[in-house]
């Protein structure tokens, strides 16, 4: 056990510590119990063994006088990571439950998370993972990192021993580096603070030409799917800007993998900041949603959003066929009920009448609209009259009467009967 590391039984409020769960250089990692809640939970103890050491008790104190202001910007850095972590909530992301400060240090409550690194699991690997397994890892990680960028923060730190498999497809970003690049610049060794495998060049020395962003994150993501393909990771970015010999993942045949992951990941990985994606979006375009080499192309013709226009163009087709739905059903209606007394309560009655009543000549009549179901009497002695009752936009349907033509008069040598007008017949 490391000799700064609180001893087990020792308590923070309701918070006992049970072992130690891992020391870096920054800060320690306890399993305790929290006895308020009846749960386990991981501790997390901002503890940078090179600036301050613990003396008798649990307070903490720098060794030197020129250390306090840079042990003060690590302590402020990791009170806001802490604050940070608890303010988003996201699957791939840990939570922070609780944070305070107190013996001359800072602390952090998050959930005990079981389960390996992807480091572990790569080391336990006998072959290269495939892109399926591939994305379901690196899936979620990019969905928390849009999100944290979208708040204008940075990860800093993306590497196989910080992302933990809780599950399957279920990784978490375990460990964020804003209180080691705080410390980095100032005082300690660059090598112990950044990892030169998964660091982008502009992590080693930020200035205006080399500022973080977005692509910092993403150059450790095309790094840490390097290892997983590899098993190793590519080389430190420092010597990939004097010569790079970096062979790109896209010229080279991976089992299981489409050319088009690869090139994506080979674009992360460009040793110029401005030549990698800049953002979140810009990968996961062109990552695809999937292995375009192997999934087959569909053949159905997607079909147009439903807009206004599109709309009104579906009416005539939805009235089309709601109107030989009501043809079929009038004919079977019609042999059912051969009696000209029956009725039917069918909405579809009202419409089987009207189709045999459309004008055979194309462009002389127009499909009456449909609005209210009309009770109608089935029977050919009384259906043209209620026909004629129902409502019809337009030109009607509906037989035309035939106005009577002008009889011719008579000549001068007819006689005055001739010009008659016949008596009307009486019924």
């Amino acid at each position: 056990m490391n000799a700064s590391a609180l001893p087990p039984g020792s308590r923070l409020g309701e918070l006992e510590i049970l072992r130690v769960l891992a020391v870096g250089g920054f800060g320690i990692v306890y399993l305790a119990r929290d006895h308020a809640l009846d749960r386990d939970v991981a501790l997390k103890e901002f503890m940078p063994s090179r600036l301050v050491d613990r003396s008798e008790g649990m307070q903490v104190g720098v060794r030197s006088v020129s250390d306090g202001e840079t042990f003060a910007l690590g302590l402020k850095s990791f009170v806001n990571e802490a604050r940070l972590l608890a303010r988003f909530s996201h699957p791939a992301m840990v939570k922070v439950y609780h944070f305070w400060e107190a013996n001359g240090t800072a602390y952090m409550v998050m959930p005990y998370l079981r389960g390996p690194t992807l480091k572990d699991v790569r080391r336990s690997m006998s072959e290269p993972p495939t892109e399926a397994w591939l994305r379901s890892v690196i899936d979620p990680l990019l969905d928390a990192l849009g999100m944290l960028h979208a708040e204008g923060f940075y990860h800093r730190d993306i590497s196989p021993d910080n992302v933990l498999l809780a599950g399957p497809g279920l990784p978490v970003l375990l460990d964020f580096g804003a209180a080691r690049h705080v410390i980095g610049d100032r005082t300690q060794p660059l090598t112990a603070v950044l990892k030169p495998n998964f660091a982008p060049i502009e992590q080693y020395a930020e200035s205006k030409q080399l500022r973080q962003g977005p692509w910092t994150d993403l150059y450790a993501l095309g790094a840490l799917v390097t290892f997983l393909l590899d098993g190793s990771p590519p080389p430190a970015s420092t010597a990939r800007a004097i010569h790079d010999e970096r062979p790109a993942l896209a010229k080279r045949r991976v089992p299981n993998v489409s050319t088009r992951f690869l090139s994506a990941i080979d674009w992360a990985l460009a040793v110029r900041p401005q030549d990698r994606p800049q953002s979140v979006a810009a990968l996961r375009s062109a990552l695809g949603r999937g292995a375009p080499n192997s999934l087959p192309r569909s053949r159905h013709r997607a079909l147009p959003p439903i807009g206004r226009g599109s709309a009104r163009a579906l009416r005539p087709l939805s009235a089309a066929a709601l109107l030989l739905t009501a043809v079929a059903a009038g004919v079977v209606l019609w042999s059912r009920a051969p009696d000209e007394a029956a009725a039917t309560d069918s909405p579809l009655a009202a419409v089987a009448p009207t189709a045999q009543r459309l004008d055979p000549q194309p462009g002389r009549c127009s499909l009456p609209s449909i609005r209210e179901p009309v009770k109608i009497t089935i029977g050919p002695s009384v259906w043209p009259r209620d026909f004629a009752s129902m409502p019809s936009p337009g030109r009607s349907c509906a037989p035309r009467r035939r106005r009577p033509r002008p009889r011719p008069l008579p000549s001068r040598g007819s006689s005055r009967s001739a010009c008659r007008t016949p008596a009307r017949r009486t019924a």
